[in-house]
């Protein structure tokens, strides 16, 4: 299915193709310029037979401009998408490699390498994760590296659509090589949530310090009861090091990281001399209420009335934000020990809902889940997606900086954009 020359016309009538750069069994990656702006950018031709209907193609689209709402220095944006007879996205443009091929050739990362790489990865997918956007296809190929070394991770939302596809056109009982790093819960065509991210993450990081994948079993039987005696090869890793990957490799999703955003916190102390959070993460949680069912309507679309929050929140959404934090504490302070279930309700009032009767949405779980990570208690997330996305990210942001504010925060990093 390989396209011998590019087509006579740019993608979109902007973007004219000059030099094709990769190929897969998905799609054809070509470097290309943006008539418009003069910019280089990279143009994934997706091989139309995998979108063979309109209703593939427009959820394609969807998706699309769901991840195109990601604005992060480890995330390659997506700039358009052409939904037509050649599907086609347009993604921002690093110049460098993916870490397969990095790994295939120079062999694994240093132990220091590997959490730099984990950190940058692990901030990226929390960024993503408190958007409601889900990548579900966490592995070496969609880890790019530029020439200064910065991970970016590349391909959110668009690996279901895709999977499906191929599901269609390869052998029953073989394993594709991205499934050798899916979650069990994907391997069984269960729901999934932000957790099953960070079993990607897992895998990459034990691929990325021994130079194999975590498990080496042919088919998906063989996988699943591989994934339930935990990952091979970490004799001789460094004990926080090696929590952190073991930790992220759990077979239940509940025994994961609470979120990515943890995952980051422990890889940066490590790399700093302090080894207790990454081994804390290694430590069996509590007993929690089910925080995985009500992050199962993935991915979650911003509408496009409302505003996308910035790094830098304008006065409108800070004002926003100011305002909703009386109102989140003094509900904070009703509900008993900040649970995720309801307190009773009040003599004379009518019974308040369960949150199953309304499932909520993912976004609202993981800025609930960072709140409390950060300050040891918060609001349910129940009151944030009340508040409604943009307010809710800010009080999270607002309270969080708080909390950490006396250990000192920690500057951003990687690549800024053009």
């Amino acid at each position: 299915m390989a396209i011998a020359t590019p087509p006579a016309r740019p993608v979109l009538g902007r973007y004219r193709l000059t030099e094709r750069i990769g190929m897969g069994g998905t799609a054809e990656v070509w470097r290309a310029t943006d008539l418009t702006s003069g910019r280089e950018v990279a143009v994934k031709l997706l091989h139309a037979h995998l979108l063979p209907d309109r209703a593939s193609k427009a959820r394609l689209a969807a998706e699309a401009r769901a991840v195109g709402g990601l604005h992060h220095p480890g995330i390659v944006q997506v700039l358009d998408v052409d939904a037509g007879e050649q599907p086609a996205i347009v993604l921002e443009l690093v110049d460098g490699e993916s870490l397969s091929a990095r790994l295939q050739r120079d062999g694994p990362l240093t132990p220091t390498g590997t959490a730099k790489l984990g950190a940058e990865l692990a901030d990226a997918l929390y960024h993503a994760h408190t958007r409601g956007v889900i990548h579900r296809d966490v592995k070496p190929g969609n880890v790019l590296l530029d020439r200064d070394g910065h991970a970016w991770l590349v391909d959110f939302g668009i690996a279901r659509l895709l999977g499906e596809a191929l599901e269609r056109t390869t052998q029953p009982g073989s394993v594709m090589g991205t499934l050798r790093y899916m979650a069990p819960e994907q391997l069984r065509g269960d729901e999934v949530g932000p957790r099953t991210d960070l079993y990607g993450l897992g895998a990459v990081l034990h691929e990325a310090l021994t130079g194999r994948p975590p498990h080496g079993a042919a088919t998906p039987a063989g996988l699943l009861e591989a994934q339930r005696t935990g990952p091979r090869d970490l004799d001789g890793v460094d004990r926080g090091l090696e929590a952190v990957i073991v930790a992220c490799l759990a077979v239940s999703p509940r025994d994961r990281p609470l979120h990515a955003g943890r995952v980051a916190a422990a890889l940066r102390a490590w790399l700093d001399g302090d080894p207790v959070p990454a081994l804390a993460l290694a430590k069996r949680p509590a007993p929690q209420p089910d925080r995985d069912a009500p992050t199962q309507a993935i991915p979650v679309v911003v509408p496009p009335s409302v505003p996308k929050p910035s790094r830098r929140p304008g006065r409108r959404l800070v004002a926003l934000a100011s305002a909703a934090v009386g109102v989140l504490l003094i509900a904070a302070l009703a509900m008993a020990a900040f649970s995720l279930r309801p307190a009773p309700a009040a003599a004379g009032n009518s019974a308040t809902p369960t949150p199953a009767a309304t499932p909520l949405p993912a976004w609202a779980v993981t800025l609930a889940d960072r709140y409390r990570s950060a300050c040891g208690t918060g609001p349910t997330a129940a009151q944030l997606a009340a508040l409604g996305y943009p307010a809710a990210v800010q009080e999270v942001d607002a309270a969080v900086a708080r909390c950490t504010a006396p250990a000192g925060g920690h500057k951003g990093h990687g690549k800024g954009r053009d």
